[in-house]
């Protein structure tokens, strides 16, 4: 049903939970209090939305409880808020997971927009843009938002903020890992500060915002997955920016496009970046696009800072006149495409000439099995990891079998 061009001033659903389809509330010119405090979306209904625009004399928009509007089979519905004059907050209360995308844009006089509890984005693009009076967006809970798809439709969590010409504030105190997130032509943001966040799964761009001139995300380790083939980061046409601290980036997957900076100093990137394509299966480095900065000198991308790989072998068990258990940990840059243990009655095994077992990929610890030996044999082994560079071994330990 749809509520649109009436004279009412107040419109009160307090218990209303959930919609069936979807619903306008537009062109309600006298509209001054609408409660939708248990609003909480959709249960997989295909057609649901929920539309609020052009009220005028609407102020405040609570919604305590709005999280899900997301089909049975994973794509995310809308609830839109626009053109609303004289909306002053926004306000969302839910502290479960974010199932729906969330656009706001055009409310002449918004100037605060709240997530105050939630937590966790699991599907759904939050766009604000055009909201010319806009100062503050503050995501006091904020910490993570899904990194990969869960059903067979899935939208990309994304935090898209573009053209909130009086943007002064996005807070996200708590913030550790995001999917993406874009902030662009905002003409009076100036500081960008994300003091907790470590890693984002696809991109971070941050585009012509004119007067920004810090950006502080000093624990963020990554952008970006060797399976995504964009940009991960991307640092371009924000003039006055001169202040950044990513002192703990070390891998900037596919391109890290840093250009039209004309006061940013690309000395102040960490030397221990690296731009790939991917770490794991390959060692492809990705592409640097560095112009028009202040002094587009920079120290990453130095093979020689690369850090050693290291393989620890774990003292051998469980061990019998046939068989024994062993494994390893692997602390290394790249990913290991196998792993496992080798072993010989000769010093040194090799995987070329020897016997050795194969227990998955990737780093960390594992455990595995030493089989078909003889007994009352002595048996050197060593743990083994293989990347794109080659194959790396642990160090050499020994045993004797059972009689």
């Amino acid at each position: 049903n749809n509520i649109e061009n009436n004279n009412l001033e107040k419109f009160l659903l307090p218990k209303l939970e959930t919609l069936l389809y979807g619903c306008k509330i537009s062109f309600n010119e006298n509209l001054n209090e609408l409660n939708l405090e248990s609003y909480n979306g959709n249960n997989g209904y295909s057609y649901h939305y929920m539309q609020i625009s052009e009220n005028h004399s609407l102020t405040v928009l609570n919604l305590e409880s709005f999280h899900r509007a997301r089909n049975d089979n994973g794509s995310t519905r809308p609830i839109t808020i626009n053109n609303n004059n004289s909306l002053k907050s926004i306000n969302f209360g839910t502290d479960l997971d974010l199932e729906s995308s969330i656009e706001i844009f055009n409310n002449q006089s918004l100037e605060e927009i709240n997530f105050t509890s939630l937590t966790n984005v699991n599907s759904g693009h939050i766009g604000i843009n055009d909201n010319v009076n806009l100062k503050k967006i503050n995501f006091n809970k904020l910490i993570s938002s899904r990194g990969s798809k869960d059903l067979s439709t899935w939208r990309e969590p994304e935090l898209f903020v573009y053209n909130c010409v009086k943007l002064e504030e996005i807070n996200a105190p708590k913030l550790v890992s995001f999917y993406s997130v874009a902030i662009n032509y905002n003409e009076s943001f100036s500081e960008l500060i994300f003091p907790e966040l470590t890693t984002i799964y696809k991109n971070l761009n941050l585009e012509g915002n004119i007067s920004l001139s810090k950006v502080h995300i000093p624990k963020l380790e990554t952008t970006g997955s060797k399976v995504y083939n964009s940009r991960s980061l991307s640092i371009y046409s924000n003039q006055s920016l001169n202040d950044i601290n990513f002192d703990s980036l070390n891998k900037v997957y596919t391109s890290l496009t840093v250009e039209n900076n004309q006061q940013l100093d690309l000395n102040d990137f960490p030397c221990n970046l690296f731009v790939l394509v991917n770490d794991g299966l390959d060692c492809t480095f990705g592409d640097i696009n560095v112009l028009n900065n202040l002094d587009d000198t920079y120290c990453f991308q130095d093979l020689s800072l690369i850090p050693a790989i290291d393989i620890q072998t774990d003292d051998a068990f469980n061990i019998t006149s046939e068989q024994a258990q062993s494994g390893g940990t692997i602390t290394s840059f790249t990913k290991m495409k196998s792993r496992g243990v080798v072993w010989s009655t000769s010093p040194n095994p090799t995987i070329e000439n020897d016997i050795f077992s194969e227990n998955g990929s990737l780093n960390g610890s594992y455990d595995s099995y030493m089989y078909n030996l003889l007994p009352n044999t002595t048996y050197y082994y060593r743990a083994y990891g293989e990347d794109c560079n080659g194959v790396f071994y642990g160090n050499e330990l020994q045993f004797t079998t059972l009689p």
